[in-house]
């Protein structure tokens, strides 16, 4: 019957359900306008004769462009984690026969939403049908763009709000789950010395902390204060917070860091200290960016599901576009411990 799908047309279907190609079109696009009996001839008719519409037709019938935009805000497009979500967007949505455009836009989160400069494209009338929001976000821009009258989801885990209250229309990764899979692991070896780094002010390395303190409270240990500034990057953050852990005569075993590439800095700190990975110090990172397999040793982290946000992404947008509705439920999505060479148990359990 699969076979058949490329090739059964609307025609067919209304012929077999001796209805109209019309009735067959609302009934697919628009059911509550299709009396109940005539909806469900039109439905068996369509699994009798395994016929799959072609989204983007469907989407040229209800008006609409076919075109959505992804629209990155406040970071810079070689940033991994964003570029994968693109990636995972642009496949599923290929799959669905819709485009995907790609902008940018920067802007302060203290700007009125009606100064915010939108990308073109987007104030355009009916270029697009709907917004994938990735990057750093703040309220303001969803404020722009409900001024605009635009379907959008957002990439929740970076955006920033002052409650921390998920938005309906987001998907997020599980950081929390994450950072407490992190610390358990770490636990798990035998480590009792751990620290965290991170700058909990923003609110996804916040989130990562709550659990490795969770993890930490189920230990019955102390849940030593995070420590790092990502004002400078990522990057920076993990080095200087190495830095100043070995400055203020601070003693670890271990260090969960809420980045690959806070990772990554922090292992430079290590190695530039002649401190060996995981011989002395395990280390484990979040995200499982590229960096964290060409990290000396590779990283241990944990897998953010990247590319199937951007999917996630697609799908929602599709319900949010179709059913009318300016809000939907948030999505969450699993993350998975992925295990490499840079940590292992304590160096004075190894010598038992």
């Amino acid at each position: 019957m699969s076979n058949q799908s490329n090739t059964i047309t609307i025609r067919e279907v209304a012929s077999d359900a001796r209805v109209s190609t019309a009735t067959v079109s609302r009934a697919l696009n628009e059911p509550w306008r299709v009396k109940t009996d005539t909806r469900n001839k039109v439905n068996a008719s369509v699994v009798k004769l395994g016929y799959t519409p072609n989204p983007r037709a469907r989407l040229l019938a209800r008006g609409n462009s076919g075109t959505i935009c992804f629209l990155l805000c406040n970071r810079p497009f070689i940033h991994s984690v964003h570029a994968e979500i693109l990636q995972g967007a642009s496949r599923e949505a290929d799959a669905m026969g819709v485009q995907v455009v790609y902008a940018t836009c920067t802007y302060s989160p203290d700007a009125l939403p009606s100064d915010i400069e939108m990308p073109r494209i987007i104030g355009a009338c009916r270029l697009v049908d709907g917004i994938i929001l990735a990057g750093t976000n703040y309220p303001n821009m969803m404020a722009a763009i409900d001024e605009l009258d635009l379907p959008y989801v957002v990439f929740g885990t970076n955006l920033i709000t002052e409650s921390d209250v998920k938005v309906d229309n987001g998907i997020y990764v599980d950081d929390v789950d994450g950072g407490y899979q992190a610390t358990v692991h770490l636990l798990s070896l035998g480590h009792r010395k751990i620290r965290f780094i991170g700058d909990t002010s923003l609110p996804w390395y916040r989130r990562r902390y709550a659990g490795f303190a969770m993890a930490m409270a189920e230990a019955g240990l102390d849940n030593p204060s995070p420590i790092g500034y990502a004002a400078e990057g990522e990057l920076v953050m993990g080095f200087n917070a190495v830095n100043d852990l070995y400055e203020n005569g601070e003693e670890f075993t271990a260090l969960f860091i809420g980045g690959d590439m806070g990772a990554y800095g922090a292992m430079k700190a290590l190695l530039n200290r002649g401190v060996r990975i995981p011989e002395e110090v395990s280390v484990v990172g979040f995200n499982d960016e590229e960096i964290s397999q060409l990290a000396e040793p590779p990283l241990t982290t944990i897998r953010a599901p990247k590319e199937d946000v951007g999917a996630q992404c697609i799908h929602l947008l599709n319900d949010v576009i179709s059913s009318g509705s300016a809000r939907n439920r948030p999505e969450m999505l699993s993350v998975q411990l992925v295990l490499r060479l840079s940590t292992a148990r304590p160096a004075e359990m190894r010598k038992e």
